[in-house]
Protein backbone atom coordinates (compact mmCIF):
# COMPACT_ATOMS: atom_id res chain seq x y z
CA UNK A 1 0.00 0.00 0.00
CA UNK A 2 1.68 3.31 -0.99
CA UNK A 3 1.88 6.31 1.51
CA UNK A 4 -0.06 9.29 1.96
CA UNK A 5 2.76 11.44 0.65
CA UNK A 6 3.26 9.40 -2.81
CA UNK A 7 -0.92 9.88 -2.89
CA UNK A 8 -0.37 13.49 -2.08
CA UNK A 9 2.25 13.91 -4.71
CA UNK A 10 0.62 12.12 -7.36
CA UNK A 11 -2.90 13.95 -6.99
CA UNK A 12 -0.64 17.60 -6.73
CA UNK A 13 -2.34 19.79 -8.93
CA UNK A 14 0.68 21.17 -10.19
CA UNK A 15 1.77 17.14 -11.02
CA UNK A 16 -1.59 17.08 -12.53
CA UNK A 17 -1.34 19.78 -14.73
CA UNK A 18 2.53 19.12 -15.75
CA UNK A 19 1.20 15.48 -17.09
CA UNK A 20 -1.64 16.76 -19.12
CA UNK A 21 0.08 19.08 -20.55
CA UNK A 22 2.78 16.63 -22.09
CA UNK A 23 -0.15 14.48 -23.51
CA UNK A 24 -1.53 17.43 -25.25
CA UNK A 25 1.99 18.61 -26.64
CA UNK A 26 1.90 14.38 -27.89
CA UNK A 27 -1.07 15.09 -29.28
CA UNK A 28 -0.40 18.28 -31.22
CA UNK A 29 2.38 16.66 -32.35
CA UNK A 30 0.68 13.77 -33.87
CA UNK A 31 -2.46 16.11 -35.48
CA UNK A 32 0.25 18.48 -36.90
CA UNK A 33 2.54 16.55 -38.32
CA UNK A 34 0.60 16.49 -41.47
CA UNK A 35 -1.36 14.42 -42.85
CA UNK A 36 -2.29 12.52 -46.49
CA UNK A 37 -5.20 11.25 -47.51
CA UNK A 38 -4.18 7.54 -46.34
CA UNK A 39 -3.60 9.41 -42.73
CA UNK A 40 -6.96 11.41 -42.84
CA UNK A 41 -8.99 8.59 -40.62
CA UNK A 42 -5.93 8.63 -38.18
CA UNK A 43 -4.88 12.34 -38.06
CA UNK A 44 -9.26 12.75 -37.97
CA UNK A 45 -8.97 10.35 -34.64
CA UNK A 46 -5.77 12.19 -33.23
CA UNK A 47 -7.83 15.79 -33.82
CA UNK A 48 -10.36 14.82 -31.80
CA UNK A 49 -8.39 13.53 -28.43
CA UNK A 50 -7.07 16.63 -28.65
CA UNK A 51 -9.63 18.77 -29.28
CA UNK A 52 -11.59 16.73 -26.06
CA UNK A 53 -8.11 17.05 -24.02
CA UNK A 54 -8.12 20.63 -24.53
CA UNK A 55 -11.80 21.91 -23.88
CA UNK A 56 -12.14 19.39 -20.74
CA UNK A 57 -8.40 20.64 -19.58
CA UNK A 58 -8.67 24.13 -19.93
CA UNK A 59 -12.51 24.01 -18.27
CA UNK A 60 -11.55 22.09 -15.68
CA UNK A 61 -8.81 24.71 -14.96
CA UNK A 62 -11.08 27.73 -14.99
CA UNK A 63 -13.60 25.87 -12.37
CA UNK A 64 -10.61 24.84 -10.38
CA UNK A 65 -7.20 25.91 -10.46
CA UNK A 66 -8.19 29.89 -11.44
CA UNK A 67 -10.56 30.09 -8.43
CA UNK A 68 -7.98 28.79 -5.98
CA UNK A 69 -5.44 31.93 -7.50
CA UNK A 70 -8.75 34.18 -6.86
CA UNK A 71 -6.80 37.04 -3.99
CA UNK A 72 -3.73 35.06 -3.57
CA UNK A 73 -0.82 37.76 -4.50
CA UNK A 74 -0.56 37.94 -8.43
CA UNK A 75 -2.93 35.38 -8.53
CA UNK A 76 -5.82 37.58 -10.32
CA UNK A 77 -3.42 39.01 -12.65
CA UNK A 78 -2.16 35.65 -13.77
CA UNK A 79 -5.87 34.38 -14.07
CA UNK A 80 -6.74 37.02 -16.17
CA UNK A 81 -4.22 36.59 -18.79
CA UNK A 82 -4.42 32.53 -18.52
CA UNK A 83 -8.45 32.85 -19.06
CA UNK A 84 -7.99 35.40 -21.79
CA UNK A 85 -5.65 32.99 -23.80
CA UNK A 86 -8.27 29.93 -22.52
CA UNK A 87 -11.10 31.64 -24.52
CA UNK A 88 -9.25 32.40 -27.69
CA UNK A 89 -8.33 28.73 -28.24
CA UNK A 90 -11.78 27.46 -27.14
CA UNK A 91 -12.63 29.84 -30.46
CA UNK A 92 -10.28 28.31 -32.25
CA UNK A 93 -11.25 24.68 -31.30
CA UNK A 94 -14.86 25.64 -32.02
CA UNK A 95 -13.73 26.92 -35.80
CA UNK A 96 -11.63 23.92 -35.91
CA UNK A 97 -14.87 21.75 -35.00
CA UNK A 98 -17.31 23.59 -37.31
CA UNK A 99 -15.06 23.58 -40.61
CA UNK A 100 -14.18 21.48 -43.06
CA UNK A 101 -11.35 18.33 -42.11
CA UNK A 102 -8.11 18.46 -44.24
CA UNK A 103 -9.14 22.16 -45.94
CA UNK A 104 -6.87 24.37 -46.54
CA UNK A 105 -8.09 26.69 -44.04
CA UNK A 106 -8.23 23.76 -41.25
CA UNK A 107 -4.85 23.31 -42.01
CA UNK A 108 -4.25 27.23 -41.03
CA UNK A 109 -6.21 26.99 -38.15
CA UNK A 110 -4.95 24.02 -37.14
CA UNK A 111 -0.92 25.74 -37.13
CA UNK A 112 -2.59 28.61 -35.36
CA UNK A 113 -4.40 26.82 -32.59
CA UNK A 114 -0.81 25.09 -31.86
CA UNK A 115 1.12 28.09 -31.57
CA UNK A 116 -1.17 29.47 -29.37
CA UNK A 117 -1.74 26.29 -27.09
CA UNK A 118 1.82 25.83 -27.15
CA UNK A 119 3.01 29.47 -25.72
CA UNK A 120 -0.16 29.46 -23.36
CA UNK A 121 1.52 25.85 -22.30
CA UNK A 122 4.60 27.50 -21.99
CA UNK A 123 3.10 30.62 -19.66
CA UNK A 124 1.22 28.47 -17.30
CA UNK A 125 4.05 26.45 -16.72
CA UNK A 126 6.27 29.64 -15.83
CA UNK A 127 3.32 31.39 -14.13
CA UNK A 128 0.21 29.42 -13.09
CA UNK A 129 2.26 26.07 -11.55
CA UNK A 130 5.20 28.71 -10.01
CA UNK A 131 2.13 30.24 -8.17
CA UNK A 132 0.52 27.20 -6.78
CA UNK A 133 3.74 25.61 -5.58
CA UNK A 134 4.44 28.42 -3.19
CA UNK A 135 1.14 30.02 -2.66
CA UNK A 136 -1.18 27.16 -2.07
CA UNK A 137 -0.33 24.27 0.77
CA UNK A 138 0.57 20.87 -0.36
CA UNK A 139 -2.84 19.18 1.43
CA UNK A 140 -5.05 21.69 -0.41
CA UNK A 141 -3.00 20.87 -4.07
CA UNK A 142 -4.08 17.68 -3.79
CA UNK A 143 -7.43 18.98 -3.21
CA UNK A 144 -7.29 20.67 -6.30
CA UNK A 145 -5.77 17.86 -8.00
CA UNK A 146 -8.39 15.62 -7.70
CA UNK A 147 -11.23 18.10 -8.02
CA UNK A 148 -9.62 19.03 -11.13
CA UNK A 149 -9.58 15.07 -12.41
CA UNK A 150 -13.08 15.27 -11.44
CA UNK A 151 -13.22 17.98 -13.49
CA UNK A 152 -12.03 16.70 -16.79
CA UNK A 153 -13.97 13.36 -16.00
CA UNK A 154 -17.49 15.02 -16.03
CA UNK A 155 -18.53 14.84 -19.43
CA UNK A 156 -17.89 11.37 -21.16
CA UNK A 157 -16.17 12.02 -24.86
CA UNK A 158 -18.81 12.83 -27.19
CA UNK A 159 -20.15 9.83 -29.21
CA UNK A 160 -18.19 9.57 -32.64
CA UNK A 161 -20.01 8.96 -35.88
CA UNK A 162 -17.00 6.91 -37.55
CA UNK A 163 -14.43 8.75 -40.05
CA UNK A 164 -13.88 12.10 -41.07
CA UNK A 165 -17.02 14.25 -41.54
CA UNK A 166 -17.54 15.24 -45.09
CA UNK A 167 -18.44 19.02 -43.85
CA UNK A 168 -19.05 21.15 -41.33
CA UNK A 169 -20.90 20.35 -37.81
CA UNK A 170 -24.13 21.42 -37.17
CA UNK A 171 -23.03 21.25 -33.09
CA UNK A 172 -19.40 21.54 -32.63
CA UNK A 173 -17.66 19.28 -29.91
CA UNK A 174 -15.82 21.91 -28.10
CA UNK A 175 -19.12 23.95 -27.45
CA UNK A 176 -21.11 20.98 -26.01
CA UNK A 177 -18.57 19.29 -23.87
CA UNK A 178 -17.54 23.12 -22.44
CA UNK A 179 -20.98 23.79 -21.64
CA UNK A 180 -21.77 20.54 -20.39
CA UNK A 181 -19.23 20.72 -17.58
CA UNK A 182 -20.09 24.56 -16.92
CA UNK A 183 -23.63 23.43 -16.01
CA UNK A 184 -23.11 20.36 -14.40
CA UNK A 185 -20.19 21.90 -11.67
CA UNK A 186 -20.41 25.59 -9.92
CA UNK A 187 -17.07 26.69 -8.90
CA UNK A 188 -17.65 26.52 -5.72
CA UNK A 189 -18.48 23.04 -5.40
CA UNK A 190 -15.08 21.48 -7.11
CA UNK A 191 -12.88 24.50 -5.88
CA UNK A 192 -14.28 23.98 -2.32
Amino acid sequence: MRDQSNRTTDTDVVTVLRREHDRIRVLLSSVTAGGTRDRSEERWESFSALSDLLVRHEVAEELVVYPALSGRRGGDAVSRSRLADQAAIEAFLVNLDRGRFASPDFERDLVGLGLRVLAHLDKEEAQVLPLLATVVSTHRRAELGRSYLDAVSLACAPPGVGGVPSGPAVVDRTTAVATFMRDSVGMSELAG
